[in-house]
């Protein structure tokens, strides 16, 4: 037999008696954590941490022996060697007391607790107001109370938790009729969530006795804040106290584990390995609830979605009744995982009898792409007309998800969406469906009928009627938006609708071209500003043809009298518009108004700079602008520049633009000078921050759950 076949058989034989030899050895080391001895105790679980996983079982034995030194070092030896996350809940849970005390000890030590860079309270200077300068972010929420709360987490994303000792008062608290809730800055300021909270408290809570009174302590946990509710009386220990009080709440039913989860996954999701270590836990127990939640909390990966899936779903559709909005939002996480027809089947009944408004507008929101029940549906389809805004737009949203919508169907959103304003929930979600194609098709005839009708700023219906009219616009068509821009003047939002409708038009008739050329020199700047919008939208050919027409038109005559001053800001408009096309003209014109006495026309000369140049030369030649000091009106030229692209910016949603000319505009001394321009720019950037664009996407609820009441009107 050859050496090396004799070897391998001389250690295979000898791999059971080293491994018999290893496990009497790791026996023995447990037996000597009882010794009499404390050097020998010490030696025994130091020797114990050594040997690592060798030693799990016999130390997990251990942690159950009547001996409490045992036990208290068996549970730490684990704990230094790294307990498991399914192992640890399942002692916590368990039924033996000596089981349940190494499982809390593993939690506390797992999730870092007692460690101050996960769970601490906010410093004095974490808690100072930040007021930005000239525009006042505060807003107010007047609702039931578990509205008002789920907004206030919603827009903030600051978190509640609830002591133990003031749940009661808290509950107290929570069946008022109604809260008003006055957040005196911005939503992501904890000092002034805080505060609003206090005030509701202290408004709710009058007549309770000192001890009884509430108050909220803002804490961090991981990257998170969060406010915890105590009594007034008990100050001390809150972090610890808070600690302990999550590991307790992770450990029972409902949404309870559910709100623990949430903010425990916050500080777990610092460590990376951590967050691993959970979700592949959660895979190789999937019946364990608590550890479920917190997988989906840390964002589940394939092999925990294949977990869901497999799973039944009728604790997370319970978590839709809890009106937690963090809760919610885990639930909403968890059906997301879910294919589209299992999740409308889970969600139908929800949605066929709810008679809770947040419970059913979250529902339809997360079932949109999904196929519901015959009943369900129907619901969804009467929703529409609902007089809570955010609960027709649920409803509109989605049909937007909908391949087979009915004719009336379809009807019953076009006539719902018509008279909704037009910075409603339900405009947004009724011009995502009125954009599909295949929707648009249908609904033209409709849209012309509404095109023509009565005008009113202030609803939705030319709004909706332009969007299917775009790419489908008649010269009639076009004549009736170029007549309706004066009245929409005063909404950006409905300009920029009834202006799309001229995106790459390359000719107009003779009359629409009149009216065209007259309005862009109309003596009200905001009308001028408007159809340059819409001459901004024309092919560039057209829009030259015109710009040069309309110059040429009120070009100044000998035998006449000066014109108005207006025509000059109107001409000079026209001129960026001309110098873009390279016309070295109407560049010279510009220059000269800006190196010119009058400051009036150099900031309008500046405003011209943004059709005159384009991308990085725009950039350049304001900031060489800015940066001549032999001119007087340069900078105001230069700061109307910037403050031109961040308007056409904000009205486009272009969030990189508009952080590159603000950061300029935003450091400028001249603009600390004019109050009117600063609050503009401070407008405008929280217009884009507020809007529909990327802030909320890849969310599973809506941003603002903004409803009025608990009851659902609509059967």
């Amino acid at each position: 037999m050859p050496r090396l076949a004799v070897l391998i058989l001389a250690l295979l034989c000898a791999v059971p008696c080293l491994a018999q030899d290893e496990a009497k050895s790791v026996d023995a080391l447990v037996k000597d954590l009882a010794s009499e001895d404390w050097a020998t105790r010490e030696r025994a679980s130091r020797e114990l941490v050594g040997k690592g996983d060798d030693a799990r079982d016999a130390l997990r034995k251990a942690v159950e022996n009547e001996d409490p030194e045992v036990r208290v070092r068996a549970s730490n030896a684990l704990i230094e060697i790294g307990e498991e996350f399914a192992f640890a809940v399942e002692c916590a849970t368990g039924e033996s007391e000596h089981l349940r005390e190494h499982g809390r000890a593993a939690l506390m030590n797992l999730f870092k607790i007692d460690d101050p860079k996960v769970l601490r309270e906010l410093t004095m200077q974490e808690l100072q107001p930040r007021y930005r300068g000239g525009y006042n972010e505060g807003f107010s929420v007047l609702a039931p109370p578990a509205i008002a709360f789920a907004r206030l987490q919603a827009l903030s994303g600051i978190r509640i938790v609830v002591a133990e000792e003031a749940r009661e008062n808290w509950a107290n608290a929570m069946r008022q009729p109604s809260a008003n809730m006055m957040v005196q800055g911005s939503a992501e300021q904890v000092p002034f969530v805080r505060d609003a909270v206090q005030r509701y408290l202290d408004q709710a809570l009058g007549s309770a006795s000192a001890d009884e009174k509430l108050v909220p302590r803002p804490l961090r946990i991981g990257r998170s804040n969060f406010l915890y509710i105590t009594r007034v009386g008990s100050s001390t220990g809150i972090v610890r106290r808070c600690g302990e009080q999550l590991l307790d709440d992770l450990l029972k039913d409902g949404d309870v584990s559910a709100r623990a989860a949430v903010l425990l996954a916050e500080g777990a999701a610092s460590d990376t390995d951590a967050a691993d270590r959970i979700r592949n836990q959660y895979v190789k127990r999937p019946e364990l609830t608590r550890l479920l939640w917190l997988a989906i909390a840390l964002g589940a990966d394939d092999e925990t979605i294949k977990c869901v899936r497999a799973r039944d779903h009728a604790d997370a559709v319970a978590l839709l009744k809890c009106h937690d909005w963090a809760v919610m939002d885990l639930a909403a996480r968890y059906l997301d995982c879910l294919e589209p027809g299992p999740r409308g089947e889970v969600l139908s009944p929800v949605i066929e009898a709810s008679a809770d408004s947040l419970e059913l507008m979250t529902a339809v929101w997360i079932a949109r792409g999904s196929s519901l029940t015959e009943g369900a549906r129907a619901r969804v389809g009467r929703l529409v007309g609902s007089k809570q805004d955010l609960m027709a737009a649920s409803a509109a949203r989605w049909f937007t998800g909908a391949d087979d919508i009915t004719n009336a169907e379809l009807e019953a959103i076009w006539q719902a969406g018509e008279f909704q304003p037009l910075d409603s929930s339900f405009f947004t979600a009724a011009l995502e469906l009125v954009q599909r194609k295949d929707i648009g098709d249908r609904l033209v005839e409709n849209a012309r009928k509404s095109f023509a009708g009565s005008f009113d700023a202030r609803v939705s219906r030319h709004a909706l009627a332009a969007a299917v009219l775009n790419g489908r616009a008649t010269p009639a068509d076009l004549k009736v938006a170029l007549d309706k821009l004066t009245a929409a003047r005063t909404s950006q939002r409905l300009v920029n609708q009834l202006a799309e409708l001229f995106t790459g038009c390359t000719t107009l008739p003779d009359e629409t071209l009149d009216q065209f050329k007259k309005q862009l020199f109309d003596s009200d700047v905001t009308v001028r500003r408007v159809y340059m919008v819409a001459l901004g939208k024309c092919d560039s050919a057209l829009q030259v043809s015109i710009a040069r027409a309309a110059v040429d038109e009120r070009a100044p005559k000998e035998d006449e009298a000066a014109p108005p001053k207006h025509y000059a800001f109107a001409r000079l408009a026209l001129m960026g518009v001309l110098a873009g096309s390279g016309d070295v003209d109407a560049l010279d014109e510009i220059i000269k108004a800006v190196e010119g006495d009058d400051a009036e026309l150099a900031k309008a000369a500046g405003s011209a700079y943004v059709d005159a140049f384009k991308g990085d030369a725009l950039f350049h030649a304001l900031e060489e602008l800015n940066g001549r000091a032999n001119l007087t009106n340069g900078g105001i030229a230069a700061l109307e520049g910037y403050m031109e692209v961040c308007r056409r910016a904000a009205a486009s949603k272009d969030r990189v633009t508009f952080r590159k000319a603000y950061g300029i505009a935003i450091n400028m001394q001249l603009l600390n000078q004019n109050w009117q321009q600063r609050q503009e720019l401070m407008q405008l950037q929280a217009g884009l921050g507020s809007g529909n664009g990327k802030a909320n996407k890849g969310k599973p609820l809506p941003a603002d759950p903004i409803l009025k009441q608990l009851n659902v009107e609509v059967k």
